[in-house]
């Protein structure tokens, strides 16, 4: 039996996070608040366990600077910030193993074209059969409208799919597209019970497909 992924890109394939927070810290500098009121920390679970909105509109409120200015503040900064983020641990080898055993590995992600240059940056992107960008202009997670369209164009069978990602917005878009899903939460940040697997390291997750596929 092969196995296809679909893959979520930050926090998932790239460790991309620190630099977010990086430019989200930078981005409330800007707003002329106080690094010793800043608690990155918190910025980074809003970003892992809601999104990027959620921290823009949680700090906002906190802090009653305009929402609209810090997000654009914040998309100047993380451009360049995010260039320095590299993948995770053994995620090559993972990819590699897919595509070796006959399955794909296709990327799913709310971040534009730049995901495709990092990928590409750090010799990724030839493991790729199919990828959906921001710039592709679907509904976003966890509505399954991205994933269907990689399922219908790829000729898969929803049996042989693991949706990957580190949020369970991706666990849900899996969900909502009736695959399998995996849930990627390397400093057990979540509480997620509605998917398949849940890994912390990418050699555990290989093992994993190396003893069942």
């Amino acid at each position: 039996m092969m196995i296809n992924l679909i893959w979520d890109f930050d926090g998932t394939l790239f460790d991309t996070y620190p630099y977010m927070v990086t430019a989200f810290v930078k981005a409330l500098e800007e707003n002329k608040i106080e690094s010793f009121e800043i608690d990155a920390d918190d910025i980074y679970q809003q970003m892992r366990k809601f999104s990027l909105d959620s921290a823009i509109k949680k700090a906002s409120a906190t802090f009653k600077i305009d929402s609209g200015k810090l997000l654009h503040d914040y998309k100047l900064i993380e451009k360049d910030e995010v260039e320095l983020a590299e993948p995770f641990a053994n995620v090559a080898e993972v990819l590699k193993f897919i595509n070796a055993s006959g399955g794909s590995n296709c990327l799913l992600t709310h971040r534009d074209d730049q995901a495709i240059s990092l990928l590409e940056k750090a010799g990724l992107k030839k493991y790729f059969s199919k990828i959906v960008t921001k710039n592709n202009h679907f509904a976003r997670k966890p509505d399954p409208e991205s994933l269907n369209y990689l399922i219908n164009t790829g000729n898969f069978k929803r049996t042989d799919i693991f949706m990957i990602g580190d949020r369970s917005l991706d666990v849900q878009a899996g969900n909502n597209a009736n695959v399998n899903t995996i849930l990627f939460d390397p400093d057990y940040l979540l509480d997620e019970n509605n998917s398949d697997l849940v890994v912390r390291f990418y050699d555990e997750l290989l093992k994993y497909l190396k003893a069942n596929y």
